[in-house]
């Protein structure tokens, strides 16, 4: 069952900038750099994603996957078929890795993908604790339309619940906090198989629910199982990833309550896809995937400085978990800062998805109430057109219903918009945005402490 956690949780995951591919040597720099960058202000699992069992083809002389296949040809798996820290990127275990976050105050998680591994079925190997095999328990038609690791489990044969069970014990036994479930967000069996395995360890774990694709309302009371689902596709470094979390974020707004997070996937700043450099012509198979696991190729984040504002603006007001996907030890000054700003964190961590106020043109004016303070709340002020002119509006006491006396902080720019009772004029950019910190007219330079029923 769900941990209930009062707050969205944040942390850190490998995939924007490893995919697939990460290995020791990056995981250790990454947790040092989550260390010192992010969990000052509150950021505190430390996610490795796809692939941690894979074992690849290396370029030679390199740490470089070949380019010939987007996933592994082949998994490391103990004798019960359960995937085990691959040998060319981990070669030491997660031992070390898990040691050393949990001595840094961290916690540690892990992606897995729903079901068995092909390979098990494949060799026959037995389901700890039980006369039957993995082929016993596979449902070979359900497969994963983007991995080819596993086969999906017929949750109504025995042995079925007994391999989640072994799978979600030997994570809890290596410490692990934090569990990634991928392409499972359409199987509410496996998701309650999940759950059960979990409770079933004693060990507090984060369980979050993962597709690849939209998650399907109607799955939502399995859904709130978990502690956090996916409710996007991938997000990218692109306007179109900001378009499609504002439409998400209009969707599944009404479902959000302490307890159970909708996601809005991860922040991709920083460095991203480190370990898909673009090839050299002619170096790519013919037919095979150019980008190997992620999107693109190496590269910076290509977000414009308004833009990775509205961002962290969108995620702030939606209340959704913060996960930063990039290499953390090329975090720009400016992406640090909107990452561990202490309003923004505010706002997120007061834990009330904002909804739409009003609107003027392509001008949408976003509140989010603060949980229990009336009278006090965030707001965005977005632009949403990308190609016209900036767009201005007046905030005035009648549009906002909030009383003239009102405070408001620009959280951005840092800087004292005055009483609303004055109607202050915002102008905002094309893609831009005012994310506003409002309060009862008790004025502090202090951000808004978020208040839960746990305080």
């Amino acid at each position: 069952m769900s941990l209930n956690l009062p707050t969205p949780p944040l942390g850190w995951n490998s995939f924007d900038s490893f995919g697939g591919y990460l290995h020791e040597k990056a995981a250790f720099e990454q947790l040092e750099a989550f260390a010192s960058r992010l969990a000052p202000a509150g950021y505190e699992y430390f996610v490795v994603d796809i692939g941690w069992y894979g074992e690849y083809e290396l370029k030679a002389g390199t740490l470089y996957p070949s380019p010939k296949s987007k996933h592994a040809m082949d998994a490391h798996l103990d004798a019960f078929g359960r995937p085990l820290p691959s040998t060319c990127y981990f070669p030491n275990g997660f031992e070390p890795l898990i040691r050393r976050t949990h001595e840094l105050g961290l916690k540690f998680g892990l992606h897995i993908m729903r079901g068995v591994p092909r390979k098990a079925v494949a060799r026959s190997l037995p389901v700890l604790g039980t006369e039957v095999t993995a082929a016993d328990i596979a449902d070979t038609s359900s497969t994963c339309p983007w991995c080819h690791y596993n086969y999906g489990i017929d949750m109504t044969r025995p042995g079925a619940q007994a391999y989640y069970d072994s799978l979600v014990a030997l994570l809890a036994s290596w410490g692990v906090d934090f569990i990634k479930a991928d392409d499972i967000t359409g199987y509410p069996a496996e998701i309650e198989a999940m759950t059960r395995a979990i409770a079933r360890t004693g060990r507090p774990i984060v369980l979050s629910l993962s597709h690849g694709g939209e998650a399907d309302p109607a799955m939502l009371p399995v859904y709130r199982q978990s502690d956090m689902v996916r409710i996007t596709k991938d997000i990218w470094d692109d306007l179109e990833s900001i378009e499609r979390s504002f439409l998400a974020w209009d969707f599944w707004q009404p479902q959000t309550e302490p307890g159970f997070w909708p996601d809005l996937d991860m922040i991709p700043f920083g460095r991203l896809q480190t370990m898909s450099p673009e090839p050299a012509p002619g170096e790519l198979p013919e037919g095979r995937n150019p980008s190997l696991c992620g999107k693109g190729f190496l590269r910076d984040c290509q977000l414009s400085s308004d833009q990775k504002r509205t961002f962290m603006t969108q995620r702030a007001l939606f209340a959704s978990p913060l996960f930063p996907g990039g290499d953390l030890t090329t975090l720009t000054e400016d992406e640090t800062r909107l990452l561990a700003d202490p309003r923004m964190m505010a706002c997120n961590q007061n834990g009330v998805s904002g909804s739409i106020l009003y609107m003027r043109g392509d001008v949408q004016v976003w509140r989010a109430a603060h949980r229990t303070r009336p009278g006090c709340g965030w707001l965005g002020v977005f632009n949403r057109n990308p190609a016209r002119r900036p767009e201005s509006i007046i905030l005035t006491p009648d549009r906002l219903g909030l009383s003239p006396s009102t405070r408001l902080h620009d959280i951005w720019e840092d800087a004292d918009l005055g009483h609303l009772g004055d109607s202050p004029y915002i102008q905002v950019a094309p893609t831009a945005v005012c994310f506003i910190e409002y309060t009862d007219g008790l004025w502090s330079k202090t951000t808004l402490r978020p208040e839960h029923p746990s305080d």
